[in-house]
């Protein structure tokens, strides 16, 4: 697999946290916790996610909603390291966070988004109809006749007071209605949500993750 060529600086600093054993699993999870939902991006050398998310005994496996990835790599704890580096910004709780009232307290708080980071949940941008509703015009030719009426009965007014006044009633009450008589119109369009943008060699990787078998046992959510 094709991976985004690191620094040195990087390479340096990955050097002093790399585990004896960088051969495992890396994963893309989707989280449904008290907080709401999470993706999560992670490695592991157990042979689930389910395993994984178990250890410690804290029942973090009844978060899981939906994985969209567990592949088994040689250098799968590099490739975690490269998309989190890259994706450190988005972080939902920083790089270091273990706040214990959010999930996942010195459990891989640090992986977690907010988003679907890497755009692999697929019900989020399927097409969607919005029906919208507008106010069409009211009519135009009508107020203009309310309007010419209400004119002639001021021209008309130092002749024949009673015959203005006539005209300008009939002419208020037509552009009133006029102006009633708008009328609600459906608009419907398709809306499609954008997914994220990740650089070209970035974007390989993700493709290439997502595109291997996952094993079934990884795919099962956990029932409470």
């Amino acid at each position: 697999m094709a991976k985004p060529h690191a620094s040195l600086y990087t390479r340096f600093k990955r050097w002093f946290r790399r585990p004896s054993n960088s051969a495992g699993n890396v994963y893309y999870a989707r989280l449904t916790t008290p907080q709401g939902l999470f993706y999560k991006i992670g490695f592991t050398t157990k042979a689930s996610l389910v395993d994984r998310m178990a250890y410690g005994g804290h029942g973090d496996e009844k978060l899981i909603d939906k994985v969209f990835f567990f592949t088994q790599l040689e250098d799968a704890w590099d490739v975690e390291q490269t998309l989190l580096d890259h994706l450190s910004k988005h972080r939902a709780f920083g790089k270091y966070s273990n706040n214990p009232s959010q999930p996942l307290g010195g459990r891989g708080q640090s992986e977690l988004f907010a988003s679907d980071i890497l755009g692999l949940d697929a019900a989020l941008y399927a097409p969607q109809e919005v029906t919208t509703l507008e106010a069409c015009e009211y009519d135009s030719d009508q107020a203009a006749d309310g309007c010419l009426g209400i004119f002639l009965g001021i021209v008309l007014a130092p002749f024949t007071l009673g015959f203005s006044l006539f005209f300008i009633f009939g002419g208020l009450m037509e552009f009133i209605a006029a102006t009633k008589k708008r009328t609600v119109a459906e608009k419907k369009e398709i809306v499609r949500r954008p997914r994220p943008k990740h650089p070209e060699e970035i974007q390989v990787l993700i493709d290439s993750l997502s595109e291997l078998n996952i094993p079934a046992s990884a795919q099962e959510k956990t029932e409470a």
